[in-house]
């Protein structure tokens, strides 16, 4: 099959949702398909151990979202058979293209309830959305519970949807060096790596940490630049805390996830998170919002907080018990090995794209 990733930013992915899988999803099938990426304009690719084909937008996904999709469409419609599109942002123009190509939506799950967005961008994301359902050949969730929304927000048939999840590896290599930067220790420090937007509940997280009077740090990885709240969150009067900035390199990251005691997921909004898998990848044992989504994703065997106290009990709770929490790793690390192994994501995808084929051709 030719297969074509459209919708992220492009690959190699630096930590976002979309471009990792992008990533990891092209490797995999690039074993046994024709692998097409379109990358945004000022994501230069190299050094793949793969093969792909990497084609440039004339725009830039953050800046000009329906151009790019626009564009993206129109540069991979003539020579694959399948267009997987990240995003919703592509929808109203399947339309033109349906004759050429088998349009598939990934739909990262309730998008429009982001608090980063104003009431106009969430009504459009909104309209973007309904849009997907009707133009989409086959729409996928990243989770049973955001097919479970989707297919009765929208009235989606039984057959038009499926949940297919992000995958996670198992890290091999680390970078050690960053321990070394924020001065930090194995087991000395909670870590949390998110976008720092309202959803992700950051102020709570800091909230209860202040509270906490045990001698363990918090690092906050995620770049305190791209928006007001967080730059207002990352202004703190508290030494333990270190808010480290974006850090891009994979080995740092799972360096900081392996030393950490604990990793804190706030996410409130969507699927199946990458960072969250790839924290339980990393055999942290994890301390998570409490929602549906969070708990299909790491299961009802793991640490939850719905409020500030709660949050403050888990700290203190986990620190004291001496436990080391080798359970919890455990527990973690081998959800991912049966559920969320790349291979078995991108066969599920195979699968898909394949029957879609053979239903087209009827």
């Amino acid at each position: 099959m030719k297969i074509a990733i459209i919708g992220s930013k492009g690959i190699p992915a630096n930590y976002g949702g979309f471009e990792t899988f992008a990533f990891h999803l092209a490797k995999s099938l690039s074993v046994r398909h024709e692998i097409t990426v379109v990358n945004e304009k000022e994501n230069a690719a190299s050094g793949f151990d793969f093969p792909v084909k990497i084609i440039h937008s004339d725009f830039m996904k953050s800046k000009n979202p329906l151009k790019y999709y626009k564009q993206s469409l129109e540069l991979v419609s003539d020579s694959n058979d399948i267009v997987l599109v990240c995003g919703v942002g592509g929808s109203l123009f399947y339309p033109k293209f349906r004759s050429k190509i088998i349009c598939i939506t990934n739909v990262d799950g309730v998008e429009h309830r982001r608090g980063k967005y104003t009431f106009l961008q969430r009504w459009l994301v909104y309209l973007l959305q309904y849009t997907a359902t009707l133009f989409s050949k086959h729409i996928v969730a990243d989770s049973n519970e955001i097919r479970k929304y989707w297919k009765n927000r929208f009235g989606i048939s039984e057959n038009k949807i499926s949940s297919i999840a992000y995958g996670a590896e198992v890290p091999l290599s680390f970078d050690d060096s960053v321990l070394l930067k924020y001065g930090l220790s194995k087991d000395a420090y909670f870590l949390v790596v998110a976008r720092l937007v309202p959803e992700n509940n950051l102020e709570l997280i800091l909230k209860a940490f202040s509270k906490y009077k045990g001698e363990k740090r918090l690092v906050i990885v995620g770049s305190t630049d791209d928006n007001p709240f967080a730059r207002k969150i990352s202004i703190v009067n508290d030494e333990r805390i270190v808010f480290t900035g974006g850090i891009y390199q994979k080995d740092k990251l799972d360096s900081l996830r392996k030393n950490s005691f604990a990793y804190i997921h706030g996410h409130s909004v969507g699927g199946t998170n990458p960072a969250l898998l790839e924290a339980m990848a990393a055999k942290c044992i994890c301390i998570c919002h409490d929602n549906v989504f969070n708990r299909e994703v790491a299961g009802n065997e793991q640490n939850y907080f719905a409020d500030e106290n709660q949050l403050l009990k888990l700290l203190n709770g986990l620190e004291e018990s001496g436990n080391s929490g080798m359970q919890f790793r455990e527990l973690s690390y081998d959800r991912v090995l049966t559920f969320y192994s790349w291979e078995k994501i991108s066969l599920q995808y195979e699968a898909l794209f394949k029957s879609l084929i053979l239903e087209n051709k009827k």
